[in-house]
């Protein structure tokens, strides 16, 4: 019988490409990782990796195993967590992920309140950009993440839940030479948490460098935009406390809103820990938009 250590091993090298990357991240040696690897390459009987100077690559045979294997460690993570959770009731544990800029918005308010009503409940999170998350969410090492970015992956077997609309502006500190009048020919710095989103308007487009800054740290980011000229393309919605304050100002409102998504698996059955999450998710995208109409300068 398969070992599901080595199916989980063998998906998050074939996600990494590299020994040591996918031995750091699993939290075992690279000799573990090795012997792994080949002990399922020989109880099936075929070569998943080529293996040379310049790294790894999956082979054919890899590359068909990868989906079905993603499959079952699906279903026998939703076996066991099924199994756990009918025996404990409200005790339990969710693991789920996070494109940076939803995790700033919505992760303070909804994980409180859950720890308010579930203090039993533990809640792990990882926050990353979408394609590490898609690649996580296919190895079933997280039950769904929320991203405003869509995965440029084949996304058949995805169950895809829009949560909400955010605005996505642009933003910079208070005191800005863009805020009072022709700053000249000067060129600012442009910082964000992902490549994909909004272009740059076409307005202030000449007053941007061309190459953004990118930094998924928002309490980075937050820091930047408040002390130095960058400019900041994200959502109002993730620093609505430094703009109500007046520390940061939004010059500009794109038309269109960004869609925040939701992507699981289509096979995995959502378990109440999850539906009561993207609840919490739901209710707070809510509340910002009833209570967070913030002007924009440029509208």
């Amino acid at each position: 019988m398969l070992d599901l250590r080595n199916l989980r091993n063998f998906l998050v090298l074939a996600r990494h490409l590299n020994f040591l990357r996918a031995a750091e991240d699993l939290r075992i040696t690279q000799p573990t990782l090795t012997r792994s690897i080949q002990s399922l390459e020989r109880q099936l009987g075929v070569r998943l990796f080529d293996r040379n100077r310049g790294g790894v690559s999956l082979t054919a045979h890899g590359r068909a195993i990868v989906e079905r294997a993603s499959f079952l460690l699906t279903d026998a993570g939703e076996l066991e967590r099924h199994a756990r959770l009918s025996g404990q009731g409200e005790r339990g544990g969710i693991r789920f992920g996070m494109a940076p800029m939803p995790a700033r918005v919505l992760l303070p308010g909804a994980l409180a309140e859950r720890l308010r009503q579930a203090p039993h409940v533990t809640n792990e999170v990882v926050v990353r950009d979408v394609e590490a998350l898609w690649g996580m969410l296919v190895a079933g090492e997280i039950e769904f993440f929320v991203s405003p970015d869509r995965p440029l992956r084949d996304l058949s077997q995805a169950h895809i839940e829009l949560l909400g609309r955010f605005p996505l502006s642009l933003i910079v500190r208070a005191g800005h030479p863009l805020t009072e009048g022709d700053p000249g020919e000067v060129r600012f710095p442009l910082v964000r948490s992902s490549w994909t989103g909004i272009t740059v308007p076409a307005e202030i487009r000449d007053r941007i460098l061309d190459l953004p800054n990118i930094v998924e740290d928002f309490g980075v980011l937050t820091e930047l935009a408040t002390t130095t000229d960058a400019v900041w393309l994200s959502s109002a919605y993730a620093v609505m406390s430094e703009i109500q304050a007046g520390r940061l100002i939004e010059i500009f409102r794109a038309s269109q809103p960004v869609e925040v998504n939701l992507y699981a698996h289509r096979r995995r059955p959502r378990s109440a820990l999850t539906h009561s999450m993207v609840a919490a998710f739901k209710e707070r995208i809510e509340r910002l938009q009833q209570d967070g109409s913030l002007g924009s300068r440029a509208d």
